[in-house]
């Protein structure tokens, strides 16, 4: 824009007729270089007299004031085009500001070539670029430090911040950065508020379950919708290498996710990766290297605790070994001998580049880590490709691809029994932890005691961990995923405003798992090998049309309206077989028809299809920038269920108050709005053909199945019942939110937050029932009769304490949130299912059982309760006198009191310094290593040797662990599933980082443009934790999910459907990692 001045204050009203203005100086010169080059006008005709002048007015006015055009395109951190920029030439009032799409065109004196743009944006830092003749600039805008981003992904679209009536909140790649971490989950992990990420395994490359604002269904999924690049992503987030992202938006309340309707229920994850930007190659490099140690071992007894604790008990006498153990004062510490140290590496290179008519960025990444376990490793290798082209000045397109193959191997080499990690038993974890410490490692003769217990001819004895890591050649588990995600948009500029756009998505994913159990090995020491494979496929694409009008009216209305028609497809297949007797163990499972043919194989398989057909419509508009409002209707139609169409509306609302008047005057203010939104979203996350009856062809008798067999005459053929009835009435589960949010800055921004408080209510929520056996139908079928609610709060702080002139800078964000679950409403007259662990009132994460409150002690009436002293004493709930199941109760749930994170930085003169802190307060842990019958390592009988715990004797009157034997299931004491409940508070450091920035003259000697070196420090240590600091836990996180085992016996917890329990058991030991890394950029 060119500095203007009007003519006069009546004229003020017609702002099209303006007056070019001239410095004096300027208008000097013009007038001496006219007068010297007029000829004599004198003996012109009036008419003609001011010709020449105006002639060569016009010549010296081009010449002078001859202009080029400079534009170019301005970016966010994620690559995305940044609308408003304002655009300046330093020292002059002359710019433009960029346009929807971060375009924009600048008109520069041709006499300036040297001049210098200034780009600003609120929320962004400046920046100034030289043009040096240059006639394309493109910018990347950075982050502010006193600000959030100002520009997010908010779903078929971007938003400044500003205008966001919606609940959500971002994590950019350089808050990734902070957690270098092979799966993206973990980099989560107390860095978003609302967002509960909780590890389901130890394993390398292992998988973390994430919720936002709780659990909203018993038997759906509970997961967020991921979207990939805009389209819906059907794979896994192990998949996408975090060095490829570019920023993550979770949309967290129904008036920001009905947009995507039935998939909206739990929370949207916008993930956008990076894209390539017009301008000369750049070829970035970044690595890094590390090792993995133990950072805290099981605590088990020693040597004397184990001979003491065996003594006490007196049930198992010592092998000759042992006795020679004992006498030579022998000591083995089993987790010492097999230990090992792991290792991390990681390696992206990437080249992007462009011209103001397209761009590109082509990145290819390897990462491995092993663990402290033998023949337990995770590796990935990823390509990612994204090209960006302009076609006249009306249409883009573009292209993008990911593309990733994953190995993991040893999974079930740590505990073959992933699903029930209840069943110990068989894997080399356990037997590190239950092997006697009196027993040698090696005979004599240097040769490998197989069986510290019993012999190779008891298939009940336990293999020493030595023998397993030596045989395991014999012992193969190893999981292999393939996943292709490729996008393509086209973008046509209709009118001005007004803009189509295509996108489609392909995705294929590929699973394939094979394990190999040799003969000799735990669970085949007695009969013949065994190989199995399984693989499973699914191809999805997903269609979209979306139309976005903007218009700006009379300069205070904004209108933006967008509109979408997609379907969407998913199709998957699985076979599996099992086969026994393989001829020789170096075939594994390379070739299953060399197996025995008259042992009969196991053999599986399935094929499933589903649909979703949607039609949207959304309106943004705002007021002056101060009233704003969203309005969002979604039309969903989907083939899982008997309802096939639901409508889902939402709303929002939000007053700017900063850019009020009277607001703007307070000085200490620098950011105020007020949000309210309303919304309905649904789950159709059940299993396709739900709705339909089921037939089986075998028949329940006392321990197992039989198959349904028919005869005719001397002919048996199979024959197939009814099983499951057909449910024609089967329904969404809908969850209405209402989201009520402050977002505020202070001191210039120097101090900015948000607080969230929202209801979500889900209806039609999901239950099994068994109908009556004289119905014919044995399978139970699910119906929507429940209820359930999730409320909560949210605090988000980001600060900048302190900015010195000496250039050092501290930098804080903190989160802290609460949510609190409730079962509404079950079967009619019905308020609890002990059985599957629900309760009517309840988290539906709640634990039902016996309450601990200490241990039988001498000269207690422990008789009165057919007890005795040193047994397990429990709460006489209804003061019977008697304990029964009547006596059972709520005592707990896994719902946390509140969770948070805290993240500091501090720079200085290069050097940069960050910790990341993840705090969980409250909730119930659940310990499988604790109960007895769940792990044989804690029931004290001298069998095998286990965790050190504080247990009874008559000179150690402790009220923490009963007596030797006195907690064995079967036995005189019941309840001892209350030994396995924990506080589950605990607080850790997730990530030390410190790097430094060389100097770029330093770096300019191998032609880099920026170089970074750093060292991390991955869980370098545990704050607090009571269980692991008062009760010798090892580590307060869970390892796995719950499985059945044990719920019969006494506490009961939700086992089932996707979302059981969360328990810790015999897994591989926390571990911590060390890392040194190098960015490079040419």
């Amino acid at each position: 824009m060119t500095l203007v001045k009007p003519f006069g204050e009546a004229e003020m009203d017609n702002p099209k007729r303006t007056e070019i203005f001239y410095p004096p100086k300027t208008k000097m010169l013009m007038k001496q270089k006219l007068l010297r080059l007029l000829p004599e006008t004198g003996n012109f005709p009036n008419f003609i007299r001011p010709m020449p002048f105006l002639f060569l007015f016009l010549v010296i006015y081009s010449g002078l004031f001859a202009q080029v055009s400079v534009r170019g395109k301005v970016t966010d951190e994620s690559g995305s085009g940044l609308p408003g920029v304002n655009i300046l030439i330093k020292g002059t009032t002359t710019g433009t500001t960029s346009d929807a799409n971060g375009d924009y065109v600048v008109e520069i004196p041709s006499n300036a070539q040297q001049a210098i743009l200034i780009f600003s944006f609120i929320g962004y830092e400046t920046q100034e670029q030289a043009v040096n003749g240059r006639s394309v600039i493109n910018v990347n805008m950075a982050v502010s430090a006193f600000t959030l981003g100002e520009v997010v992904v908010v779903g078929y679209g971007t938003q400044r911040k500003a205008d966001v009536t919606g609940s959500l909140v971002s994590l950019s790649s350089d808050a990734l950065r902070e957690v270098p971490v092979a799966n993206l989950q973990q980099a989560l992990q107390g860095r978003m508020a609302g967002v509960e990420v909780q590890r389901i395994g130890t394993a390398p490359g292992a998988t973390a379950r994430i919720r936002v604002r709780g659990e909203r269904s018993v038997l759906g999924s509970n997961d967020p919708l991921i979207v990939l690049d805009g389209i819906p992503f059907e794979g896994n987030l192990n998949d996408i290498n975090p060095d490829e992202i570019a920023s993550i938006n979770v949309l967290k309340d129904a008036s920001a996710t009905a947009i995507y309707g039935s998939r909206g229920a739990n929370g949207v994850m916008l993930i956008t990766t990076k894209r390539g930007q017009a301008g000369e190659t750049s070829l970035s490099f970044s690595s890094y290297i590390g090792v993995t140690t133990v950072a805290r071992k099981y605590p088990l007894f020693n040597a004397e605790e184990y001979q003491a604790m065996r003594d006490y008990t007196g049930v198992w006498p010592y092998r000759p070994e042992e006795v020679e153990g004992i006498a030579l004062g022998r000591d083995v510490d089993w987790q010492e001998l097999m230990y090992e140290n792991g290792y991390i590496t990681n390696h992206n290179l990437t080249v992007t580049g462009g011209t103001e008519k397209g761009s590109y960025s082509v990145s290819g990444g390897y990462f491995k880590e092993t663990t402290i376990l033998p023949e337990q490793d995770f590796e990935r290798f990823t390509l990612r490709v994204s090209t960006d082209s302009k076609i006249g000045e009306r249409v883009k397109i573009g292209v993008t691809s990911l593309n990733s193959v994953n190995y993991a191997n040893g999974t079930q080499f740590v505990n073959p029994q992933p699903g029930n990690p209840g069943a110990f038993g068989g894997g080399i974890m356990y037997n590190i932890l239950a092997t006697s410490p009196l027993m040698p490692p090696y005979s004599n003769n240097g040769e490998i005691f197989p069986e510290p217990f019993g012999n190779l001819d008891d298939a009940s004895a336990n293999l020493s961990p030595l023998y397993i890591k030596r045989n395991n050649s014999d012992w193969v588990d190893r999981v292999r995923r393939l996943r292709t995600f490729n996008s393509l948009y086209a973008e046509v500029k209709i009118l001005e405003g007004l803009t189509y756009r295509f996108n489609l998505g392909l995705e294929y994913g590929q699973t394939n798992s094979a394990q190999f159990q040799g003969k000799g090995t735990y669970f085949r020491k007695l009969v013949e090998n065994r190989a199995s494979v399984r693989n499973t496929e699914n191809y999805s694409w997903t269609a979209e049309n979306i139309l976005t009008y903007e218009k700006t009216f009379a300069e205070d209305h904004r209108l933006t309206f967008t509109g979408l028609y997609s379907a969407q497809q998913s199709r998957s297949f699985a076979t599996q077989a099992t086969k026994d007797a393989i001829t020789a163990n170096f075939i594994e499972f390379y070739d299953m028809s060399q197996a025995n043919p008259a042992i009969a194989p196991i053999l599986g398989g399935g094929e499933q299809t589903w649909g979703l057909l949607s039609y949207m419509g959304r309106v943004n508009y705002a007021f002056k920038d101060r009233y704003l409002f969203t309005a969002t209707f979604r039309r969903d139609g989907s083939s899982r269920l008997a309802t096939k169409w639901n409508n889902y509306p939402a709303f929002a609302v939000a007053w700017n108050a900063i850019n009020e008047p009277f607001i703007q005057d307070v000085n200490f203010l620098s950011n105020l709005k007020v949000r309210v939104g309303y919304g309905q979203t649904s789950n159709q996350s059940v299993a396709p053909y739900t709705t339909l009856g089921g037939v089986v062809n075998t028949v329940g008798i006392a321990g197992g199945t039989v198959p349904l067999r028919y005869n005719y005459g001397p002919t048996q053929v199979s024959g197939y019942i009814a099983a499951r009835i057909p449910d024609k009435t089967l329904d969404w589960e809908y969850t209405n939110t209402l989201n009520i949010g402050l977002d505020f800055g202070l001191f210039e921004n120097r101090l900015t937050g948000s607080i969230d408080w929202y209801d979500a209510q889900t209806t039609n929520l999901l239950f099994n029932l068994r109908l009556p056996i004289s119905s014919g139908y044995e399978q139970e079928f699910q119906t929507n009769i429940g209820g359930m609610e999730n409320k909560g709060v949210e605090i988000v702080l980001s600060g900048k304490p302190l900015k010195l002139t000496n250039g050092f800078t501290w930098d804080i964000d903190l989160n802290w949130y609460l949510n609190r679950n409730k079962l509404l409403k079950y079967l009619p007259g019905v308020t609890q299912n002990i059985g599957d662990g629900l309760f009517v009132g309840q988290p539906i994460t709640a634990i039902y059982d016996y309450e601990k409150i200490g241990i039988w002690q001498l000269g207690e009436d422990a008789a009165a309760y057919g007890q005795q002293p040193g047994q397990i004493k429990f709460r006489d709930v209804d003061n019977n006198g008697v304990i029964d199941a009547e006596d059972r109760k709520i005592i707990g749930s896994q719902q946390a009191d509140w969770q948070g994170g805290i993240t500091n930085r501090f720079t200085w003169k290069g050097f940069d310094l960050s910790f990341v802190v993840y705090i969980r307060q409250g909730g119930t842990l659940l310990s499988y290593l604790h109960a007895p019958n769940g792990a044989y390592l804690t029931n004290l009988t001298g069998q095998r040797s286990g965790l050190k715990v504080d247990y009874w004797t008559p000179d150690n009157p402790t009220n923490e662990f009963p007596a030797p034997g006195a907690a064995l299931p079967g036995g005189a004491s019941t309840g001892w599933t209350t030994l396995a409940y924990y506080d589950a508070s605990f607080a850790r450091v997730r990530a030390i980082n410190l790097g430094y920035n060389i100097p770029k003259s330093l770096a300019s000697r191998i032609k880099a443009q920026n170089a970074r070196v750093y060292l991390t420090a991955q869980n370098p240590f545990l704050l607090w934790s009571p269980y692991v600091f008062k009760h010798n836990g090892v580590d307060p996180e869970p390892t796995g999910q719950g499985a059945t085992g044990i719920v019969a016996t006494g506490g009961n917890f939700r086992t089932g459907g996707n979302n059981p329990a969360l328990v810790i058991s015999a897994s591989t030991p926390p571990t911590r990692s060390f890392i040194v890394g190098l960015n490079l950029t040419f």
